[in-house]
């Protein structure tokens, strides 16, 4: 009695493991997970998130300074206008306080790696001048803020003598005159008052009055 013959594919006893699909197929679900890992310690580390404050004592002291010091800038009636000029140049008019140097900071809305800061001295030639009347681009009447809110002290602020702050910073005045939301805040050196307000840029002049 004769045995039948038995089918063998000869070719799939030859090939290695790593030519057939199946395999692949189930290694390609722990290899995704472990990639996807890797992607998210990566952008933990790369990325840290800036929202988390570790010492609340700390900053909500820091805070009520702050609050004190946005009170002193409505006290004096302090009004600025800071201006970006070629080449760099940040100008300030400041009135209502004459500290020895403003401190200019422009903070991002998400990122702290793009924060900037910049020390603005006075001018030698002109410390006290009389503030010109200037029309911003993005501005349709001078009693309208940048954001469209009606502020009736502006005008009533043109009159006081300012003085001149000049500083030389690229980084701050290419910010200032590209795409972006940032907060703009000002602060003296003798006097404890700030201004700060969130901004859209680009913007070439901008009047800044604590609120």
């Amino acid at each position: 009695m004769s045995v039948p013959p038995k089918f063998v594919l000869a070719d799939e006893q030859s090939l290695p493991w790593y030519q057939y699909r199946w395999p692949w197929v189930l290694l390609a679900i722990p290899m995704s997970a472990v990639a996807f890992g890797i992607v998210m310690i990566s952008t933990a580390l790369i990325y840290p998130d800036d929202l988390v404050v570790d010492n609340y004592y700390k900053e909500g002291m820091a805070i009520n300074r702050t609050l004190l010091m946005d009170a002193k800038a409505v006290a004096l009636g302090v009004t600025t206008v800071i201006e970006v000029r070629p080449g760099g140049m940040v100008t300030l008019a400041l009135a209502g306080a004459s500290d020895a140097v403003v401190t200019a900071s422009l903070f991002h809305v998400t990122d702290r790696a793009k924060d900037q800061f910049v020390v603005l001295y006075p001018e030698i030639e002109s410390p006290e001048i009389e503030r010109p009347e200037i029309e911003s681009p993005e501005i349709d009447s001078p009693d309208v803020d940048s954001f469209g809110v009606d502020n009736p002290s502006a005008n009533a602020n043109l009159s006081q003598q300012t003085r001149t702050y000049t500083g030389q910073d690229t980084s701050m005045a290419t910010s200032l005159s590209s795409p972006g939301i940032w907060y703009l805040e000002l602060r003296g050196s003798e006097q404890p008052w700030r201004v700060r307000q969130r901004i859209q840029t680009p913007i070439h002049v901008l009047e800044i009055t604590p609120r």
